[in-house]
């Protein structure tokens, strides 16, 4: 039976700055796991999520309920996807990195209260030395550009030094900053934040919005496709994860290859944004994913199928031998025949066995 995963997502409802925002705000209710949406009393609408944290959640918070377990994940061999998602002014920069005050603190080699969920990822991995590669680059007008590229083996101070330099440098909340970590399990974390929706003066999406448009395609499609196999076998559709450097970048946790966690940054003073950011997020909870296993389960899985075969063989020499203790009048030579036989398929099956294990082992 094949075991699939549903994307995890989580809201983040960015905190009031004062009395007028609050009055303001287009929330009517919310609990752990579901919010209401209202506008003026007349429009209401109702969404589900894994998890809902209100404005009240401080940055350590976040980071032990959604991005500790990938940390884990990780240091077992697990690869994952984290998306920060959300409108310009929702909060999204501040819930990766933190405030200016947290990266004063971080160029002294400190974590602060209000450090991001990244730069507490990047610090516990460091201090349990596990990083092999540490890349930050960004996605603007689908060009990639490198800002930093470290293999994570120098001192935690003078790493952070180097973080604060190119998050000070990262203030455009158009393009998409992307942070990968490469574990000594070979497992990977890329932390993507989705860089806003901006318009042109014709009303138009300007040209670096394109990776945002081929993302909702990748997302409807997988959608159509796995309602199409529920209904009849047919062709595969085409989904377009080449056509945008961040499809590319996330089509290994469509394809089962590695999780996928959304954090949506919600402003609640901006109800259309609001609505839209909501949206994204309830489209992506409709896919469903293979599940990952970690190396150690995908090897014990592989010796379990090595056991069922070897007792399956064997029961099968075990039933032949009974076979001919009873039938005294078949030729000898006949039982050396299936004996040989099944040492041939037996000594295949160890042989394939063996091959796989290896190609485990170097994934």
């Amino acid at each position: 039976m094949i075991n699939y995963n549903q994307i995890y997502v989580a809201v983040r409802i960015k905190a009031y700055l004062n009395n007028q925002d609050k009055e303001e705000s287009c929330i009517q209710s919310f609990t752990d796991k579901q919010i209401v949406i209202s506008k003026s009393n007349m429009y209401e609408q109702q969404y589900e999520f894994n998890q809902i944290f209100d404005s009240q959640c401080d940055q350590e918070q976040i980071y032990l309920c959604v991005a500790y377990p990938i940390v884990k994940d990780a240091l077992n061999g697990i690869s994952s996807n984290l998306i920060i998602y959300g409108s310009q002014g929702s909060g999204k920069t501040y819930s990766l990195f933190g405030t200016i005050g947290s990266l004063f603190t971080l160029k002294q080699g400190l974590i602060s209260i209000e450090s991001g969920i990244a730069i507490r990822m990047i610090h516990q991995l460091h201090q349990q030395k596990q990083i092999s590669e540490l890349k930050i680059f960004i996605i603007d007008n689908e060009q990639i550009i490198n800002h930093l590229m470290t293999n994570g083996q120098s001192k935690w101070i003078e790493l952070a030094k180097q973080l604060c330099e190119v998050i000070q440098n990262l203030n455009d909340s158009i393009i998409h900053v992307v942070i990968e970590i490469k574990t000594l399990q070979n497992s990977k974390i890329k932390i993507i934040q989705i860089g806003s929706i901006s318009k042109g003066y014709s009303g138009q999406m300007v040209t670096h919005n394109k990776s945002i448009f081929t993302l909702h395609r990748c997302i409807q499609c997988l959608i159509d496709q796995q309602k199409q196999k529920k209904i009849i076998q047919m062709q595969r559709i085409y989904i377009p994860f080449r056509e945008s450097k961040l499809t590319n970048l996330l089509s290994n946790s469509f394809l089962g290859q590695a999780q996928l966690k959304i954090i949506l940054c919600l402003a609640p003073t901006k109800i259309d944004d609001a609505l839209g950011t909501l949206q994204f997020g309830q489209q992506f909870q409709q896919i469903k994913i293979l599940k990952q296993q970690s190396k150690h389960q995908t090897q014990f899985s592989v010796q379990q199928q090595f056991q069922t075969q070897s007792q399956l063989q064997l029961n099968e020499f075990n039933s032949m031998t009974t076979q001919s203790q009873t039938l005294e009048m078949i030729p000898i030579q006949f039982h050396l025949q299936k004996i040989q036989e099944l040492t041939d398929k037996y000594e295949s099956i160890i042989q394939y066995l063996q091959q796989k294990i290896i190609k485990y082992k170097n994934r």
